[in-house]
């Protein structure tokens, strides 16, 4: 993750930050009759490649940087975060499996469709998800769900966006359906119910920086705003950039 800052004051904290962490402040030209301003560039990548290092060690880390941002005056930083297989596997199973590891794409009584088990990889632009999908559609009467019940292995695949604090997976498609029987069922089922299939899902990026930089890393800093500018994806992870306003008490 690399961070750039445009900060009015270089504070005692922020030097401690260039000894300790490899900080490089950049001092500007200062135009005449301009008020002085110091460009201060964070490089964390090399600390996230630290052999060794639990996940805590690596969040509390970063967290000691982004603390020494906002121990000057208010301060907006650009930011790049650049997401590996794991986190957006974590990203994905914590925000949209988060019903006892289901993902419910329908929940009314009995009957319902939800899928489990997800395996997450990226290729090109889109997310792919790998996941078991079970099904029991049909109409509730009473008690019970009357209908059919299929269920199989699935491949799912979304386009990624950001809006906001939001990484959204717009565009969501239907890729493979391992079993014949099932995938005959559910072409079936979304002819009659088109939207068995949402065609997009939000997650919620924000709360992942917070959870995973802030808290684990024991910081006082609070995160105040978080802004996605732009996502592009690679073979082996997403690349967010965003705009990152912090503040300390």
């Amino acid at each position: 993750m690399q961070a750039t800052a445009i900060v009015g004051a270089v504070s005692e904290n922020m030097r401690d930050a260039q000894t300790k962490f490899g900080v490089q402040i950049i001092e500007a030209p200062i135009a005449a009759g301009r008020r002085r301003q110091s460009r201060m560039r964070v490089d964390c990548s090399a600390i996230m490649k630290i052999r060794g290092l639990s996940n805590t060690a690596h969040a509390r880390i970063v967290a000691a940087i982004l603390s020494a941002l906002v121990s000057s005056p208010p301060a907006v930083a650009q930011s790049v975060l650049t997401v590996g297989p794991r986190n957006v596997q974590t990203l994905v199973s914590d925000q949209l499996f988060n019903r006892g590891g289901r993902w419910y794409l329908i929940d009314d009584g009995d009957c319902r469709t939800y899928l489990d088990s997800p395996h997450t990889h990226i290729a090109l632009d889109r997310l792919v998800l790998r996941a078991h999908l079970s099904s029991r559609f049909g109409q509730p009467m009473g008690n019970d769900c009357v209908g059919a019940d299929f269920a199989s292995n699935v491949t799912l695949s979304g386009k990624l966006h950001g809006s906001g604090h939001l990484l959204i997976l717009d565009d969501i498609r239907i890729d493979r359906v391992d079993d014949e029987s099932a995938r005959n069922a559910l072409d079936l089922a979304l002819k009659v119910e088109p939207q068995l299939i949402p065609r997009a899902a939000n997650i919620d990026v924000s709360e992942f920086v917070r959870r995973d930089a802030f808290a684990a890393g024991g910081s006082s800093a609070r995160l105040d705003e978080f802004r996605i500018v732009n996502i592009t994806t690679r073979p082996d992870s997403i690349v967010i950039q965003f705009d990152l306003s912090l503040s300390v008490p």
